[in-house]
């Protein structure tokens, strides 16, 4: 029997407080470039071509880190770090105030196509050593009337 489709999955991950080696991680360009490198494999994408890491320096922004993204025959999968935690001013909601002030890091892992989210997890939480984690899963492109508001044009 063929599986409900639910929607392309696009999870979607937090990591706060980040701590000892994965906190290194976080502004290491070399590890983020295979991280992603391999990621794709271990959760059942295949990569399209190498990863593109970049260091993002307070002289660019205000929030020091480093970006990077592995296009995927299915999409993508991207990760952003605040190395120093983010200062930029702006007031968060849900009192996050005391977690982005500390190493952190958000990612995402899109496809149109079915993968171990689960895997992804293991791999972000064991190699950035998350203190919190925040992790949302959802479907995209449902088209379900009762879900989505769609406007034809």
């Amino acid at each position: 029997m063929a599986q409900e489709f639910k929607g392309w999955p696009h999870l979607l991950l937090s990591g706060f407080g980040c701590s000892g080696i994965g906190r290194k991680h976080l502004s290491d360009l070399d590890f983020i470039y295979e991280f992603l490198y391999a990621l794709p494999e271990k959760i059942g994408m295949q990569r399209l071509g190498t990863p593109n890491v970049e260091k993002v320096s307070e002289k660019n922004h205000v929030d020091p880190g480093v970006t990077g993204m592995v296009i995927i025959y299915t999409s993508h999968i991207s990760i952003h770090t605040f190395t120093k935690g983010q200062k930029d001013g702006k007031r968060k909601p849900r009192n996050l105030d005391l977690n982005i002030h500390k190493p952190f890091f958000t990612a995402d892992v899109y496809s149109c196509k079915e993968f171990d989210h689960e895997e992804a997890i293991e791999q972000f939480v064991k190699s950035f050593r998350p203190k919190y984690l925040e992790k949302n899963m959802i479907y995209r492109l449902r088209e379900d009337p009762d879900l989505i508001e769609v406007e034809r044009l």
